[in-house]
């Protein structure tokens, strides 16, 4: 039996980069609605990805922020270990 609720991401964790404003804040919103967990990074304006964390986890999903210079492949190496680890999860 699923358990996702229709929700055909359910369980899965997804990273958006630059999800803190604009498409990506949008993109990360609707991969919660549907059920992932989900990562964003930013570079600057963590008040903004504060934001887009809290209006994820009050729609009852999982997110997290992260701030990580996605230009920059090792900070992203780095800070995506974090994704995983610390991240969203159950």
């Amino acid at each position: 039996m699923n358990n996702n609720n229709g929700q055909k991401l359910a369980g899965k964790v997804a990273v958006v980069t630059g999800g803190s404003r604009g498409i990506g804040a949008a993109i990360a919103k609707r991969l919660a609605a549907d059920g992932a967990s989900v990562a964003i990074t930013y570079t600057k304006g963590a008040d903004a990805a504060a934001s887009v964390v809290q209006a994820i986890e009050r729609g009852g999903g999982k997110g997290i922020a992260i701030q990580a210079d996605a230009t920059d492949a090792k900070a992203v190496k780095v800070r995506g270990g974090h994704a995983g680890r610390d991240g969203p999860r159950d």
